[in-house]
């Protein structure tokens, strides 16, 4: 494989794991704000992933086999502020345990990728080195 294919992996690896991260956080980040219907916690949930979907539709990966969790869950809280005549609130379905096990994945696969950059890196300042010693 050439020095540059192998950049050009780990680099793409470091976006991927990067973005998943992020979007991971941004899922944390709604999962307990309250919505006022179902609808609009199912879009705050959606526009997440869409972004997602984005960044991978660039990278040339098929995203049409991919599943994308969302959902609403709805709470019964009159006191809420932004509760509905019912006094029901809703908050996007997020699964803190699974963002959290994703953050942590993606975190130890950002360091592996950057591991193989810089070895990568390291192989090819070694390669020159030997050709300038001829």
């Amino acid at each position: 494989m050439e020095f540059e294919s192998i950049s050009a992996a780990a680099r793409f690896g470091m976006a991927y794991e990067r973005q998943s991260l992020e979007i991971a956080s941004q899922r944390l980040a709604i999962a307990n704000v309250a919505y006022s219907s179902a609808a609009e916690a199912n879009k705050a949930s959606a526009g997440i992933n869409e972004s997602f979907k984005a960044v991978l539709m660039q990278a040339g990966v098929d995203v049409n086999t991919m599943t994308f969790s969302s959902g609403v869950r709805e709470v019964h809280d009159p006191s809420n502020p932004v509760a509905n005549s019912d006094g029901n609130v809703f908050f996007a379905d997020v699964d803190h345990v699974s963002e959290m096990a994703r953050m942590v994945t993606a975190i130890r696969a950002y360091e592996a990728n950057v591991r193989a950059y810089n070895t990568n890196s390291e192989m090819n300042a070694a390669a020159l080195a030997i050709g300038d010693r001829n």
